[in-house]
């Protein structure tokens, strides 16, 4: 008779509120090194922290942490106010205890059992457990969670709670790893951290305690329970989403695409995954339903064998079910002496020389790149084959700042699905790096800057809130930032300017051609020797810059505070980088950069180089309303990248006095006149 292992949990510790710097979740998972090194234990480190996004010398107290952030942090919205994921990985003793942040509010166990195992005579394998997104529940309202384990041995997975507290707040079934919720608690934050050990699958109907586990990790959880007016039916996940604990297996360099769907209108799909993970901004499509597309390509890392991926459906309310799924990487042996593989820039070319030797009980005849129709040749001692890099299924990616032409030689079966011959799956991969892409000596495949975006030109102009070419989207701005926004109007005794909006144009009229604003400086002399940051890759550098929204995409708008940016003189001068972007598909869009930076940029995407462009003198002072600076690249600009960049021309005019001016002077003469008008009742009724 198998035991109930349903056991009554234990509530933790009931927070009052998610403060910055909050853990919200946090998970370990270790692997072993090779027996040569020192430390043999490698233990891969995820956080979910609330914002502002910590650095890693504030969570990782211990030294040697390595940070595997490959580009800017995850982050979600929700809960409030915000949250953002952590990655790093430390070597570390067999049995080890991690403090994180410096007050040590969260500690993760870990336990490997380096002994050889009489079953498998092998070393085992510790279990996988997944962090999930922040995990939200309403109160009132039973819910199962899951704790997402997996283990590469096969082995029996047990969860347990690390330490008995007082109060029930959950169930969780130590066999099944599921937490239930089952309506109660009060609102606010609870924390639980949960033991994730191994077992022999001989122990499956044994008392927990009667049997000795391999190893251990855990993950931690910061739970958040909501108020809501009823049970309502939560967005449920359709389509081509996946199921919770599929595995995809992962080759090197291979790119992994996942289309996940909402039946519903929903705030956000948040997901916890690999560094490197690109995540689309989100879509509504047909019937409110949301999407966002997720792409991740295996490059060299040092991540687990084993890496999860998972993900939830957020409303102000209600959360999802969690699913979570897994990427493999696939373990390959190592090609035999005598392998070559060459990458031939001139010729777009890749060709590999590979020894017959190693491709034992293989049909050569069978062997055949991505497309069949290519050639693969062979003989009593070596296969080999040449293809194009645009060409024969080779596929092209970004890794980080490299382009990548990938392909794959494999053996098929033509006659039978089911074969007891061997067979071969083999990676092909060039790697070029980004500066060499650029260069003189390699052309890649995408046609030339001026043939996709014509002869474009870029320009700066102020205006101030309410006026210029766009004053109907920036009288009612749409703000990128949830911060409140003040009047469009606003005059101070001082005379000066309180709010400017700056403008960066261009001319481009490429249908999907999106302008990209990379940093802005002003300057309060024209050389710029002494600059202070208005945007810093696209996104405001402080408090005293927010981005409008705008209907062109060939046009960003900022608002500047100008109190806010300590800007004091008189004259300002500004410098900003800026380049056009467009996606080589309709259904994509050119990575946002206050997301998602071009390092986690898996969308194939063009790019012009990079160009400065200034602005004329700036008047801070209310004489005039708005001050318009152009510039705009001469035909010999060169990219900023490159050493000997030329300065880009540039020209600045003044505007003659419009009917905001007009209506500023207006203003000044009523008041003029309302104190007239003072003075002369005072004197009456003195008199």
């Amino acid at each position: 008779m198998r035991l109930n292992l349903w056991l009554l949990a234990v509530c933790l510790l009931s927070l009052t509120r998610i403060t910055a710097g909050s853990i919200l979740g946090a998970a370990v998972n270790i692997e072993l090194l090779d027996q040569d090194r020192s430390q043999q234990v490698r233990a891969h480190y995820s956080l979910v922290s609330s914002l502002p996004c910590p650095v890693l010398d504030e969570l990782c107290n211990e030294v040697n942490c390595i940070d595997q952030l490959s580009s800017s942090p995850v982050k979600g919205v929700l809960p409030s106010p915000g949250w953002c994921l952590r990655q790093w990985q430390k070597n570390i003793p067999q049995n080890h205890t991690s403090q994180l942040r410096s007050d040590g509010a969260v500690s993760l166990y870990s336990r490997a059992d380096l002994s050889v195992r009489s079953d498998t005579n092998g070393i085992n394998q510790p279990p996988y457990v997944s962090l999930p997104p922040p995990v939200r529940l309403q109160a009132g309202c039973p819910q199962e969670i899951p704790v997402n384990v997996m283990d590469l041995d096969g082995d029996e997975i047990r969860c347990r709670y690390e330490k008995t507290g007082l109060g029930e707040f959950m169930q969780l079934n130590e066999e099944t790893c599921t937490l239930l919720y089952e309506g109660g608690a009060y609102l606010g934050q609870y924390s639980i951290q949960i033991m994730v050990e191994d077992f022999p699958s001989s122990v499956k109907n044994q008392i927990h305690n009667e049997a000795k586990p391999f190893s251990t990790v855990s993950v931690y959880l910061l739970i958040t329970v909501e108020s809501g007016s009823s049970c309502s039916a939560v967005p449920e996940f359709i389509g081509e989403s996946p199921a919770g604990g599929v595995v995809i297996h992962v080759l090197p360099f291979e790119e992994v695409h996942v289309n996940i769907t909402v039946d519903s209108s929903v705030s956000e799909i948040a997901v916890i995954g690999p560094p490197g993970l690109f995540i689309s901004p989100m879509e509504t499509g047909m019937n409110s339903q949301s999407s966002v597309t997720l792409s991740w390509v295996r490059g060299p890392n040092q991540f687990a064998h084993l890496l999860s991926v998972c993900f939830a459906a957020n409303t102000q309310s209600l959360q999802s079910h969690i699913r979570c799924m897994w990427l493999k990487q696939t373990q390959t042996d190592p090609l035999p002496p005598g392998t070559e593989l060459k990458c031939k820039e001139r010729e777009l070319q890749m060709s590999l020389v590979l020894p017959t030797s190693f491709l034992e009980n293989l049909h050569l005849s069978d062997l055949q790149l991505n497309d069949p129709a290519c050639p693969v040749f062979y003989n009593t001692t070596h296969v080999t084959t040449t293809f194009s890099l645009t060409g024969c299924g080779t596929k092209r990616m970004h890794l980080g700042s490299e382009l990548l032409y990938t392909n794959t030689l494999r053996s098929i079966n033509p006659n039978s699905t089911i074969s007891r011959v061997a067979t071969l799956i083999l990676p092909l991969a060039c790697r070029i790096p980004g500066q060499q892409a650029k260069g003189p000596t390699f052309k890649i495949s995408v046609p030339e800057e001026v043939e996709t975006f014509g002869a474009v030109s870029f320009w700066i102009e102020f205006h101030l809130p309410g006026e210029g070419p766009l004053a109907a989207e920036t009288r009612l701005p749409r703000m990128r930032s949830s911060q409140p926004v003040r009047a469009a109007r606003e005059i101070r005794a001082t005379g000066r300017m309180d709010m400017l909006d700056l403008h960066v144009f261009s001319n481009c009229s490429l249908d999907r051609a999106e302008l990209m604003v990379g940093r802005c400086v002003e300057s309060e002399t024209e050389d710029f020797v002494n600059t202070r940051p208005l945007l810093s890759h696209g996104c405001s550098a402080g408090n005293g810059t927010l981005e409008i929204l705008t209907s062109t995409s060939t046009v960003r708008i900022y608002r500047l505070y100008l109190g806010s940016l300590g800007i004091m003189g008189d004259t300002m001068y500004v410098e900003c980088l800026v380049q056009l972007c467009v996606t080589t598909k309709q259904s994509q869009r050119c990575p946002d950069p206050c997301t998602e930076t071009t390092d986690k940029t898996i969308v194939n995407s063009i790019l012009t180089h990079n160009y400065t462009v200034r602005s004329g003198p700036v008047p801070l002072i209310k004489a005039t309303e708005t001050s318009t600076t152009t510039a705009k690249p001469t035909p010999t600009a060169k990219p900023v990248a490159q050493p000997s960049t030329s300065q880009v021309t540039t020209a600045s005019a003044s505007h003659a006095l419009d009917r905001g001016a007009f209506w500023v002077v207006a203003v000044s003469l009523a008041v003029l006149l309302l104190q007239l008008m003072e003075n002369f009742v005072e004197r009456f009724i003195a008199d």
